[in-house]
């Protein structure tokens, strides 16, 4: 992985360049690759929602001269919960830290995001946008080590007892091929236990084009599908360890399942294939966790596998892993 980024052009901060209304955003780009990474800003940040993990958003990413990640919604809302583009992390789907312990005007810790307050609702809600009280500080260094280009961001929060630290790194490489690395450091310096779940929700797409047949996943395992929604059962066909569309998924439609057959202590079944046939383009993501739980949901405009972790440390106790994005192009 330390690999030289050897065709490495153009690093830039866009600050004085763009117009005072862009949020402020790197550019980084070589022959075959070409990407945004939004910094995290509470007031001018392209994401400022509640549910999304706040460093190194990825943003209009080009591959071989196709642009995949790219906006999946017809507008933007920079506040609201899934405005965003992939890969994006959420820690804590079903429940943030320290939400039950929380009285109505009280706060808890939202991980990657900041000190949230809590309303008067029935449960929590990842949907929901909740009042951000203390957000996130972010330290943002972006150093070469061993000639490969890195950008790291860190931060620290506690709140009634909870208190983690988060880093967060990317590396670019070029070993075999256009290769993304996300390294992960979570540590419990809180004096509560922290119980929770990681997982990426990548939303695919490329070249704008609609879901459906041109789209396909490969596994290192037989996948099969539990909790069928939307039409799931209808579009989808699991079969020969591959995942593929049998029509488009309709505008007004959607797709959702778990997946499972994976083995979560086998190295080999942490990883899949993303095929993008018109283009050639094909993703091969892998992760260095056990999947807890496998996901996968769908619109006309993003496809979205999503691999769970599950995270459970004690005060003191930390956790490390990470995740390969490999860029390749079959040539037509």
């Amino acid at each position: 992985m330390r690999r030289t980024f050897a065709a490495l052009v153009s690093l830039s901060l866009f600050v004085s360049s763009v117009a005072a209304a862009d949020p402020p955003h790197i550019v980084l780009k070589n022959d075959d690759l070409k990407f945004t990474l939004y910094e995290a800003d509470a007031t001018r940040g392209f994401y400022r929602g509640t549910r999304f993990d706040h460093a190194g958003v990825f943003g209009h990413v080009e591959f071989a001269g196709h642009k995949i990640f790219g906006p999946w919604k017809g507008s933007h809302d920079p506040t609201n919960h899934d405005d965003i583009v992939g890969p994006c992390d959420e820690f804590g789907i079903e429940k943030a830290l320290g939400y039950d312990d929380a009285k109505v005007g009280e706060t808890f810790l939202k991980i990657g995001v900041g000190v949230l307050e809590k309303p008067i609702e029935a449960q929590y809600s990842f949907a929901n946008k909740y009042k951000i009280v203390k957000p996130l500080e972010w330290k943002r260094s972006e150093p070469v080590v061993d000639g490969l280009l890195m950008h790291k961001w860190v931060g620290e929060q506690k709140a009634n007892g909870y208190g983690y630290r988060f880093t967060k790194t990317l590396f670019v490489s070029d070993k075999k091929g256009t290769v993304i690395t996300l390294e992960y450091a979570l540590e419990n310096i809180g004096e509560k236990r922290i119980t929770t779940d990681f997982y990426n929700h990548n939303f695919f797409n490329v070249d704008g084009d609609a879901v459906g047949p041109n789209y396909s996943f490969a596994f290192p395992w037989e996948p099969k599908a539990k909790e069928l929604k939307g039409k799931f059962a209808d579009l989808v066909e699991l079969k020969n360890k591959e995942f593929h569309f049998k029509a488009k998924i309709p505008n007004s439609d959607f797709v959702m399942a778990g997946l499972t057959g994976f083995d979560p202590q086998a190295k080999a079944d942490r990883q899949f294939d993303m095929r993008h046939e018109p283009s050639g383009v094909s993703i091969a993501v892998g992760h260095s966790y056990p999947f807890a739980k496998f996901n996968v949901w769908g619109i006309v405009t993003t496809i979205c596998p999503e691999p769970y972790m599950a995270i459970d440390l004690k005060p003191g106790e930390d956790t490390k892993w990470s995740i390969t994005y490999t860029f390749t192009q079959e040539k037509k």
